[in-house]
């Protein structure tokens, strides 16, 4: 079903006509609609997306609100040239490359999607007809749009009822050096993390206020564990239930947990962490291990926590024993 309500599309391909402005929007074929809400999917739950917010006051999320009370083709025109002037000042190349603008509802929510197609370069045929003869060749072509599920284009999908944007945005060079071309370049965006650094900087907290008692064999997983734990009854990372859980059997729980909140504040992580990524649940729910002998072992979360199916131990001499009991079969690839 084509969920796509209206889109415009803007043409930056060096022709002398660029840049070229739609004369009107409006509700694209099937298979548009279809390629443009993949690429709305793809940008709200790709790894390296993030929600944000456009800094309240600024010009840019005036130009957002626009699309609430004024007809879509307006609000988009003035949303575009605005980028347009701002790309011009910053001299960013307004060329190999298109900018499309759409609308569509999510969850009873109206939304607006804006996204940075650049054109990638591909070989394609030709045939010419001379003197009743077929002549065919293969030519260089630069304007072939990336795949929906690529990673070379970025953009932000925009709830024009919350306010709430997920980016994924890419560096431009412009006359002040590189800047991030929607958070910086085109828009004042609060700056924040993606889900998966998010992950990585609270695991990386947690492990720090862990007892020296507490091994990083021991730690990891049960930062995993907890953390999947978290997602599984919440849908979010509850920074301090995963503390808790962690720390549940340590007589110092509390001191330790105060100890990450405060480095929470100090790194600017909030206390609960959306996950709208699949490929983060995805990577908690497994454990990867690997020796210092070349060793790598990838195993379900499940399997880990069952100590009757694995165990670490380790040995009089200082060495580390791995233990993997009631296999059935095994393959050798």
């Amino acid at each position: 079903m084509n969920i796509i309500a209206r889109a415009a599309i803007y043409i930056y391909d060096g022709s002398p006509m660029s840049p070229i402005f739609p004369a009107k929007p409006g509700k694209p074929a099937d298979e548009t609609g279809a390629y443009l809400s993949a690429i709305a999917e793809k940008l709200m739950h790709s790894d390296a997306s993030r929600t944000t917010c456009v800094e309240p006051g600024s010009a840019q999320e005036e130009l957002l609100r626009r699309f609430g009370y004024t007809p879509f083709g307006e609000a988009a025109d003035a949303l575009m040239r605005g980028m347009d002037e701002s790309m011009q000042a910053l001299e960013i190349p307004r060329s190999g490359f298109d900018m499309v603008i759409f609308s569509f509802d999510k969850d009873n929510d109206p939304h607006l999607c804006v996204a940075y197609l650049p054109y990638r370069r591909a070989m394609v045929h030709q045939a010419d007809v001379e003197d009743d003869a077929v002549m065919t060749q293969i030519l260089e072509h630069g304007f072939v749009l990336p795949l929906a599920g690529s990673k070379a284009f970025s953009g932000f999908v925009v709830n024009l009822s919350s306010g709430d944007i997920r980016l994924r945005d890419t560096a431009v060079l412009t006359n002040v050096g590189n800047r991030m071309l929607f958070s910086e370049a085109l828009f004042a965006m609060a700056q924040t993390r993606t889900t998966k650094e998010a992950v990585k900087v609270i695991s990386e907290m947690i492990e720090q206020a862990a007892p020296p008692e507490m091994t990083e064999q021991e730690i990891k997983p049960a930062v995993k564990r907890a953390m999947a734990k978290s997602i599984e009854e919440k849908g979010v990372i509850d920074v301090q239930d995963v503390a808790q859980e962690v720390f549940r059997s340590d007589p110092e729980r509390e001191a330790i947990i105060e100890q990450v909140s405060r480095q929470m504040q100090e790194e600017a992580i909030e206390p609960v962490i959306p996950v709208e990524n699949k490929r983060v649940m995805t990577q908690l729910a497994k454990l990867k291990i690997k020796t210092d002998n070349g060793i790598s072992i990838s195993l379900p979360r499940t399997l880990a926590d069952d100590e009757n199916s694995f165990a670490v131990v380790n040995n009089d001499d200082g060495t580390i024993s791995i233990i993997i009991s009631r296999v059935q079969e095994l393959k050798t690839e």
